[in-house]
């Protein structure tokens, strides 16, 4: 065989690969909620498909371990905490839209975070208080305390001013940059081939090649993450009147409930990329981070959360810390 044909030959064959490949890593829509008509290899009755880092991994974690429902977990890597296993063959086939979590019971998966809250609620151990107000008023005050934390995924950031949830991603944006250092480029470039947003690969190969300081420069990023800051900052005055008003501990006076899950999550993300620090030379909301204390003081705290850590997240949080105290120009982008 001559040389042009040999590679043509090598070609054709990465050619048919990444057809292949591709299309074993096509993802689709997939209703909420739990799918009966679909049953998957399981090893317990509660199997959690999940990532350290996943804002809503963490609120499914905090309600199982909150409602004392055993399970088993299965760690799904995104790319800021290693690679892109959300969009792999493997998690595809138990989730479709290669988004996590994907919490499994008795074989039938059941998606979308906030339903999923609502699940684990109803199947809680006897000898644990309900999540779920039993007065029908209150518990529509604290579905509405829900919602505000929703991240949608279509718009992740739409609708700012009124539901806190679509802060959580421009606010996220520094440590985002800072953890991508760990990650070596070539299993960022992946996601060029693989992954259904060309952007998430665009803008975590940007952060691995330029870094926080330049990234932090660019005016549009600091638009975002300005715009995230100051709606989010309405929220948490929002938050810091109504545990004043009604004096907590929790959101819904003296029950810990779904509201409390979902605002600790928020409350953790906030904290974790310095904005909180930020937020707390405010001193109207003292309430707020007596309440952020109280969740991180619950034992589930330690289950779900510190017992999660992901490494290369706790090095980018201490970095990014680093880099707030001792670089003016990265503190500025971040507060000016």
């Amino acid at each position: 065989m001559s040389y042009p044909w040999i590679i043509f030959a090598l070609a054709g064959a990465v050619l048919i690969w990444f057809l292949i490949e591709k299309a074993r890593r096509r993802t689709h829509p997939v209703s909420g909620g739990l799918q009966r008509d679909i049953l998957l290899p399981h090893s317990a009755e509660f199997e959690l498909y999940a990532n350290a880092f996943s804002h809503c991994s963490r609120k499914v974690r905090l309600v199982l371990a909150e409602c004392g429902v055993p399970y088993t977990y299965h760690q799904i890597d995104l790319i800021e905490t290693g690679r892109y296993e959300t969009i792999s063959a493997r998690y595809l086939k138990i989730n479709p839209s290669g988004l996590v979590p994907t919490l499994v019971h008795n074989g039938h998966p059941i998606y979308e975070s906030d339903g999923v809250l609502t699940y684990v609620a109803e199947h809680a151990s006897a000898d644990r208080p309900s999540l779920v107000p039993a007065d029908l008023e209150a518990r529509a005050r604290m579905e509405e305390w829900v919602a505000g934390g929703v991240i949608s995924s279509d718009d992740p950031m739409a609708s700012m001013a009124t539901r806190p949830g679509s802060c959580i991603p421009g606010l996220t944006l520094p440590i985002f940059v800072t953890a991508i250092r760990y990650i070596p480029l070539r299993r960022i470039l992946v996601g060029f081939l693989f992954h259904p947003d060309k952007r998430r690969p665009a803008f975590f190969t940007a952060s691995r090649l330029f870094g926080l300081r330049t990234m932090l420069g660019q005016k549009p990023l600091q638009q975002v993450m300005h715009q995230s800051r100051d709606h989010m900052r309405a929220h948490l005055e929002r938050l810091s009147a109504h545990l004043r008003d009604t004096g907590g501990p929790w959101i819904m006076g003296g029950q810990y409930t779904l509201a409390d899950v979902t605002w600790s999550c928020m409350l953790l993300r906030i904290s974790e990329t310095g904005w909180l620090a930020h937020f707390a030379e405010d001193k109207t909301l003292a309430p707020v981070l007596a309440y952020f204390d109280a969740l991180q003081a619950r034992p589930s705290w330690q289950e779900a959360i510190t017992d999660k850590r992901h490494p290369i997240v706790e090095k980018a949080e201490a970095d990014l810390k680093v880099a707030i105290a001792n670089d003016t120009k990265v503190a500025r982008a971040l507060f000016s």
